[in-house]
């Protein structure tokens, strides 16, 4: 979606991405190097850069596990996020020199700045943490009763401001209970929406999430 409104030349398009990937090459260098995850933060950029084919054949390719012991598995862009997070000290200057090095047609937005987990309770009364694990209780039929985050974080203030900001606001497409509602628990989302004055629209998924939906 992001990359069919960068081409409207009317629109400057906003991303505001969650932070609480737990799986993959992102929850490995967030676990290993202290990093938020770098890959949704990632994807949205590739999706606005200027260049999008080229950028993701590049940034998206994976080193080889047998000749990179340490790093392979890992996306040539999520180590570049991550070494110019750790270097910067700043995860949004390191996001904006992203956005730079790519030419983003747009802004992307990291909902807050503080590491968490999210974590459901089922129907069952089991519970689990981590977006992958929360994800994989959803697929194997068990309904979410409920959902949170672990420890409770809150909005950066410059995303805040960005927020009440907008013109209009699109939520989704993407996994309900781990890619959207998350972005909600997060303390200060709420009021910043309620200062936005324009419409806020939900796009379904193409897809029915089925399984584990009350």
């Amino acid at each position: 979606m992001l990359g069919g409104l960068k081409n409207n030349p009317w629109l400057h398009v906003h991303a505001v991405v969650t932070m609480f990937d737990s799986g993959g090459s992102s929850g490995q260098l967030r676990d290993e190097l202290g990093v938020l995850p770098p890959g949704d933060i990632l994807k949205c950029a590739l999706a606005l850069a200027r260049n999008a084919r080229e950028a993701r054949r590049v940034l998206l390719a994976r080193l080889p596990t047998l000749e990179h012991a340490r790093l392979g598995g890992h996306t040539g862009g999520n180590l570049l996020l991550s070494m110019m997070q750790r270097y910067s000290g700043d995860f949004l200057d390191a996001v904006d020199g992203l956005r730079a090095l790519l030419g983003c047609r747009g802004r992307v937005w990291p909902v807050s700045v503080q590491s968490a987990s999210v974590c459901a309770e089922y129907g069952d009364g089991s519970l689990t943490r981590g977006e992958v694990e929360v994800d994989a209780g959803q697929s194997s039929g068990r309904f979410v009763q409920r959902i949170w985050l672990e420890p409770p974080v809150a909005i950066h203030p410059a995303v805040a401001k960005a927020i009440s900001e907008f013109d209009a606001i699109t939520i989704g497409p993407g996994s309900f209970y781990t890619s959207l509602m998350p972005i909600f628990l997060v303390r200060g989302v709420s009021e910043a929406l309620a200062q936005m004055k324009g419409p806020i629209v939900l796009i379904a998924n193409l897809l029915t999430e089925g399984r584990g939906m009350l």
